[in-house]
């Protein structure tokens, strides 16, 4: 059922609700039908890879300016990063162990715009570090990580660790090499971004060289825009009709007349039994899920979760230990 036939429903089952409102309220049950449990159309993967560091020839920075200027060398290192595996505006830029800005802006010549001004020290021929430690979510809708894997280590890295965990084991951010965690870090902040307004996270150890990552998280889920939008096949129309029609009862006996003449139904016994219904509904449809979820969720979570018991490789230790699984 598409949405406009949902909201027509929901028009047509209480005298005088507005359209818009009929809309409002489908969007309204189809979010708390998505937040109240964990479903298989919520989970995905994706990947991340952390591209290797450019730090050929010198930059000139200029304190209080949000510009920086590189030397042909660094220039044509900069020129040749495409956007594989990631954009020079996706990544951050730093002299020695100072603050580390965002990139914002490439002129295609020599001139990166930072996302704010250089506050060290005026310098000219300095070295300098482009690499990536800040990563986009997947998607805008990001809710939760379940599992972010080095794939060539064969490492989880660690994924409920505060930031401010990570500002006191390491506040310059000077530990390279292979990280170990995954830390929020803010909104993308880049107004031409493709990202603007996504959730972004820091990598830490800091990479400085090319990895993948697969990633398995949660989503929160879209609403439904569009007249020709459904519902993913999980999820059956009748569940999200039913709490809708809750929510319209619930307005039109908030809204009734004064006078016996206008009072109309007594949508109390209505809200009712729209609320039983839709108990009745969800536990079906989360009862018909469950088994899709706890496959994707306990084989990615647990089941790698303890290397002393199921074992481990590192392919750049050249380490392998058999667990005590085996």
């Amino acid at each position: 059922m598409a949405y406009i036939d949902m909201q027509s429903e929901i028009s047509g089952s209480v005298p005088k609700i507005p359209w818009d409102l009929a809309g409002t309220l489908v969007n309204r049950a189809w979010r708390d039908v998505r937040r109240k449990s964990l479903w298989s159309f919520l989970l995905a993967e994706a990947n991340w890879t952390s591209p290797a560091i450019v730090n050929g020839g010198t930059v000139t920075v200029t304190q209080g300016a949000n510009t920086v200027v590189f030397d042909a060398t660094a220039s044509a290192l900069i020129n040749a990063i495409g956007f594989t595996p990631s954009a020079v505006t996706q990544r951050q830029f730093r002299v020695g162990i100072g603050t580390i800005y965002n990139i914002w802006a490439w002129d295609g010549v020599n001139t990166a715009t930072l996302d704010r001004t250089y506050q060290e020290a005026s310098a000219s021929g300095s070295a300098y570090a482009i690499y990536q430690c800040y990563y986009a979510a997947p998607v805008k809708d990001f809710e939760t990580w379940i599992t972010v894997r080095d794939m060539l280590n064969f490492n989880n890295l660690i994924t409920t660790t505060e930031r401010s965990v990570i500002d006191q084991r390491d506040p310059q951010r000077t530990i390279y090499y292979i990280p170990t965690h995954v830390v929020p870090y803010q909104q993308d902040q880049n107004p031409t971004s493709s990202t603007y307004t996504w959730p972004t996270f820091e990598l830490w150890g800091q990479p400085n060289f090319v990895l993948t990552y697969q990633l398995y998280y949660v989503r929160r889920g879209v609403d439904l825009v569009n007249s020709t939008d459904t519902l993913p096949p999980a999820v059956g129309e009748d569940v999200v009709l039913a709490l809708a029609r809750k929510y319209a009862y619930e307005w039109a006996e908030a809204n009734k007349g004064d006078t016996p003449r206008n009072a109309g139904s007594d949508f109390r016994f209505l809200i009712q039994d729209a609320k039983a219904d839709y108990d009745r509904l969800f536990r079906e449809y989360r009862k018909q899920d469950r088994a899709l979820v706890d496959n994707f969720a306990r084989t990615r979570r647990i089941t790698w979760a303890f290397p002393n018991i199921w074992g481990q490789y590192s392919s750049v230790a050249g380490y392998a230990s058999r667990g005590a699984a085996w």
